[in-house]
């Protein structure tokens, strides 16, 4: 059997009138022109496009038949009063494609006009909706290239969006190093014997298969009242916001109580076993933050870094990074409300993880904990 790149115009035009006069399967089409199947599955769902619509008021717009072979409406006695999306195959139209492949894939090009018309808006329209490029290619089934290869378009210019377009893709001249150390001064006052990060350490490698959460609070500028607490389980990459104003430890406290009242201190167990934070004054109630504050019961542990090691806790380090895009720095949130924090945390626990093979935050806690905790936390 020949190969698929070696299709000429006359065997597209045998292959039109194939599935359009008869209804031809592949293996007889295989036959007549002699090429593999499967060449000739690749050409129909390479070459066709789409020749009509579906309304907007059809709730399911795929026909199942253009599903599988032969991927397209031209033999269809039904399309003249279907309402589905139709697709059409034409020879002429198809050869035009080939050619054109063939000529910008010299220039590092593999798409059609259509196809690149698709990933150009994606492109544009994810981006302006802070999605990642993983996410925005994971999502959209059109998009026929991979993950590498649009971030090659981006750099050289072959997409309207540039580098500069893409989150963190500006990369600013690091700030001179300060020799000022600055530190708590209330943190001179606690006790943190067996909590450092020397022991979290030890409990880790005594518990290896637990799950971490990371806790700190997103920068805000000083004259704001009100401050977000970021709380991300470092495996799942989920990540839980909440808005505190005039922020101190008894509120942090009252948090993590709120949660207990949510989802009930077994599953609280289950989905705080080990807390990892820095050493802002407002976690130094460990012993609030560890027991239930009505029966004593312990529900989580809770470990702090080192000073000036932020490196220790990464995970809501780059959670708070990516934040930004939300919460620019230099912008006040004391207008934001609850129902913003919702709408953020909802937002980005729904968006494709590469290091989660393609799943959402979302659907990983789901697959550990289950549905009924994620409904009862997101209350």
């Amino acid at each position: 059997m020949k190969k698929f790149e070696h299709l000429n115009f006359s065997h597209r035009k045998i292959i039109n009138n194939q599935i359009t006069t008869h209804n031809a399967t592949a293996i007889k089409i295989s036959q007549l022109i002699g090429y593999d199947p499967t060449t000739i599955s690749k050409e129909l769902k390479r070459n066709r496009y789409v020749s009509k619509e579906a309304p907007s008021n059809v709730k399911d717009p795929i026909c199942k038949k253009t599903l599988r072979f032969p991927y397209v409406c031209n033999g269809c006695h039904k399309k003249d009063n279907c309402n589905k999306r139709q697709y059409k195959y034409e020879a002429t139209r198809a050869n035009q494609y080939a050619k054109y492949r063939l000529i910008v894939s010299r220039q590092g090009i593999d798409l059609s006009p259509e196809e690149h018309k698709t990933l150009d808006q994606a492109l544009i329209e994810g981006l302006a909706d802070n999605k990642s490029i993983y996410h925005i290619v994971k999502s959209n089934s059109e998009i026929k290239v991979s993950i590498p290869t649009v971030y090659r378009y981006i750099k050289e210019g072959i997409v309207t969006v540039t580098v500069e377009d893409l989150p963190h893709g500006t990369v600013y001249k690091k700030r001179k190093k300060s020799n000022k150390k600055y530190d708590y001064s209330q943190n001179t006052k606690i006790d943190r014997s067996n909590r450092i990060f020397i022991d979290y350490l030890a409990y880790l490698q005594a518990h290896p298969n637990v799950f971490v959460v990371e806790m700190d609070f997103l920068g805000s500028i000083k004259s704001d009242a009100k401050s977000i607490l970021t709380l991300i389980i470092k495996n799942l990459h989920f990540v839980m916001l909440f808005l505190i104003e005039n922020k101190n430890s008894a509120k942090v406290v009252n948090v993590f109580n709120s949660i207990q009242g949510k989802i009930g201190i077994e599953a609280f167990q289950k989905v705080f076993p080990v807390i990892l934070t820095d050493r802002d004054p407002c976690f130094y109630d460990y012993e609030g933050i560890e027991a239930d504050n009505e029966t004593g019961e312990l529900r989580t542990r809770l470990f702090y870094c080192d000073a000036f090691k932020s490196n220790q806790k990464p995970s809501v380090e780059n959670m708070n990074n990516q934040l930004r895009r939300y919460f620019p720095k230099r912008k006040s949130i004391d207008n934001l409300t609850e129902q913003d924090m919702f709408n953020v945390m909802n937002y980005v626990n729904n968006l494709k993880i590469s290091s989660l093979s393609g799943a959402t935050p979302n659907e990983a806690f789901i697959r550990v904990y289950g549905e009924d905790i994620l409904n009862n936390l997101m209350k």
